[in-house]
């Protein structure tokens, strides 16, 4: 059975186009596995607003503030996939493997003598686990259109090249596609790569001397005035919109000290960004914090796909690798990966910007991976000699990567679904909202979502404006403090800039939340829940709870999340009884908070957070349930043993208003828990 395995993989590996197939391959099992369960991530948010408001016509005003002509891709794509995010991932994930197949066919190309480099650049290339934002769809398919355009230029000029005549129509759309740097910069000094290719196919052609650098300089011609020209509108008309160049101020101010500067910071980017992407991307999963069936899943993939790739590459060496110069020729390879990657890191750091395997800097790693593919597609192959070393190295990256991926795309899938449950949650507990209030918050319980991409579900939530005004705004306190809110003080006025977008707000119309899934979301605020009830708030928390304002919430709305976007209302958890008990609180519904409990506590749910009882011993006391009351207490110190202050707090509150019909019952309890 061995035998007649290992025969079908390398009849397999033989097959002209299997290459192909692997490069998909290895992009489904990186990318693809958990598509159908992916949504919309970080600034992905934003831009579906914009779409709600003024459709895909808006996009040009949208993105005229830092790349007026990446318009073009937000309305085709929003036009075809409009809020459906399955679209958006299937055809990033298309993208990324037809950028795979145009990156293999260059190389393939460029090194005709070394067919493997091709066969594990390109593979390095398609699992490249360095950037790790291929779930946020909707926003990088905007970067993989420009990535793909580029490299189907390269690859058209290549076919120029080598032709025996010029082929006008291929040499034209290979020059306008160097347009593709007006849309997105990312891969702009990528196009210095051309007068290598240039130079290197007519050198195969026989050109030397004056005439090579004549033919060479006419060729480039074309490639060289659109680059210029994109250069001299970038820098001098359209400047520096988003980022400055930071390392040419440092320059000027001390010239030394930033160059040191900057020759210390190139090894140490080269490093993070070749070897650190599969170090520092993945982490040994645990059954505790990532979930049974993931663990499991996690590590059949990566011995399914190690042993695989083991397999493929033992079956499918090229015979023309058997070169006496092989580690001469790699060495060769590398240093044009080096060029590469100084190419791609020039406008990182000209621009000063961090280069980190984490979000959200890694998306700084997108124009290093064709350099990064080479410099470790070089060193495999130059494990020729040692085939098993070259397999287990080969097959370790691979396998390493595509886990990397895995955990990365379950991290988002989690981060998704918390976004719909607060979304619901807080439909749940404010069910409207004045207008101009602002959501304040510094624990978010989001890890890829900024308040820029809150802001806009908020405002599809509550909001019918189809204007560029915005009637709600949130606003992460650690980040906007000392920037657009000047500080925790009522009756500040604020303003902020949301692309075409605008908001004009107060501080005295915030409202004050906590996020931590699995536990609720919570309002915050002085009276229900300060900093006695919710156990270790920061200082920021709690001074962010003393500007809410609970007359904001209005419980006779019905607003709900958009279907289509965030799903149908999920079955009632623990957390729909307390947002609605906590709602009905504030409206001194006590009748409707003993049968919201009562309702619960008949499902078996129970809170994952102590403070979450609260609303209903405040419930029980009011309507003279004392059994339920006790139990609650009970359960309570049983969940956390130093929230006596948080009970006592809560039945002083009670026994201090005057409406109270029980005082007697509610002095007893301040006596046996000896409240104070």
């Amino acid at each position: 059975m061995l035998k007649r395995t290992l025969f079908f993989i390398q009849a397999i590996v033989k097959w002209r186009y299997f290459k192909y197939l692997w490069f998909l391959v290895l992009c489904i099992l990186c990318y693809g596995l958990l598509i159908p369960l992916l949504g919309f991530y970080w600034d992905d948010l934003p831009y579906l607003y914009q779409l709600h408001v003024f459709g895909p016509s808006g996009f040009p005003d949208y993105v005229a503030s830092d790349r007026p002509f990446s318009a073009w891709i937000f309305m085709i794509s929003t036009a075809l996939f409009k809020f459906n995010p399955l679209g958006y991932h299937l055809l990033a994930l298309l993208l990324r493997f037809f950028s795979v197949i145009l990156f293999y066919e260059i190389i393939k190309n460029v090194w005709q003598k070394m067919p493997d480099l091709a066969f594990f650049a390109a593979s390095i290339f398609a699992v490249y686990p360095g950037f790790l934002q291929q779930p946020i769809a909707l926003i990088y398919i905007h970067h993989f259109s420009v990535l793909t355009i580029f490299l189907g230029s390269l690859l058209l000029m290549i076919y120029v090249l080598k032709a025996e005549k010029l082929a006008v129509i291929p040499y034209v759309i290979s020059i306008l596609g160097v347009f593709h740097i007006f849309s997105i910069e990312n891969f702009a000094t990528l196009e210095l790569v051309r007068p290598l290719i240039i130079w290197h196919f007519l050198k195969k052609k026989g050109f030397s001397g004056e005439t090579l650098i004549r033919k060479a300089v006419i060729i480039w011609a074309p490639y060289l005035a659109v680059f210029t020209g994109f250069l001299y509108w970038r820098v001098v008309i359209f400047s520096f919109p988003t980022y400055d160049p930071g390392l040419l101020g440092d320059l000027k101010q001390n010239f030394s000290t930033a160059l040191i500067g900057l020759l210390r910071r190139i090894p140490h980017d080269f490093l993070k960004s070749t070897f650190g992407a599969w170090t520092e991307s993945i982490q040994l999963p645990r059954f505790s914090n990532f979930g049974k069936s993931a663990t499991i899943l996690f590590w059949l993939l990566i011995f399914t796909t190690f042993s695989f790739t083991w397999l493929v590459n033992t079956s499918g060496s090229e015979s023309q690798n058997n070169n006496k110069n092989l580690e001469k020729l790699s060495f060769g390879v590398f240093k044009n990966g080096v060029f590469l990657f100084l190419l791609a890191g020039s406008i990182v750091w000209v621009l000063n910007l961090p280069i980190e395997i984490q979000f959200a800097w890694d998306r700084m790693t997108l124009a290093f991976i064709p350099s990064v593919a080479l410099i470790i597609g070089a060193l495999i192959l130059s494990l020729k000699k040692l085939k098993w070393m070259q397999s287990l190295l080969f097959a370790l990256l691979i396998a390493s990567a595509v886990g990397s991926h895995f955990e990365n795309s379950m991290r988002f899938k989690r981060d998704w679904d918390n976004l719909k449950q607060m979304q619901w949650q807080l439909s749940w507990r404010i069910p409207d909202l004045a207008n101009n209030t602002t959501l304040i918050t510094s624990e978010p319980g989001l890890q890829y979502y900024s308040d820029n991409s809150l802001t806009a579900p908020l405002n599809l939530l509550y909001s019918e404006r189809k204007d560029s005004k915005l009637d709600y705004l949130l606003y992460f306190s650690d980040v906007r403090l000392g920037l657009g809110l000047k500080s925790l003080e009522k009756n500040l006025p604020f303003s902020q800039k949301y692309r075409s977008f605008s908001f004009s707000g107060n501080t005295s119309k915030i409202i004050a939340y906590k996020f931590s899934p699995p536990s609720c979301l919570t309002i915050m605020d002085r009276l229900y829940s300060n900093s006695i009830t919710n156990l270790n708030l920061t200082e920021r928390q709690t001074e962010e709870l003393k500007l809410t304002d609970l007359a904001l919430i209005s419980s006779e709305g019905s607003k709900t999340p958009l279907i289509f976007l965030f799903g149908d209302e999920p079955e009632h958890s623990w957390c729909y009884y307390f947002e609605k008990a906590d709602l009905a609180r504030q409206s001194n519904e006590y009748a409707q908070i003993a049968s919201l409990g009562d309702q619960a506590l008949a499902n078996n749910l129970f809170p994952r957070t102590a403070s979450e009882w609260l609303p209903f011993l405040d419930g029980y006391a009011w309507v003279g349930q004392w059994d339920k009351v006790d139990f609650i207490i009970n359960k309570i110190f049983q969940s956390e043993e130093n929230m006596k202050s948080s009970v006592c707090y809560t039945i002083n509150r009670i026994y201090r208003d005057e409406k109270f019909p029980n005082l007697k019952k509610l002095q007893d309890l301040l006596k046996g828990y000896n409240c104070q």
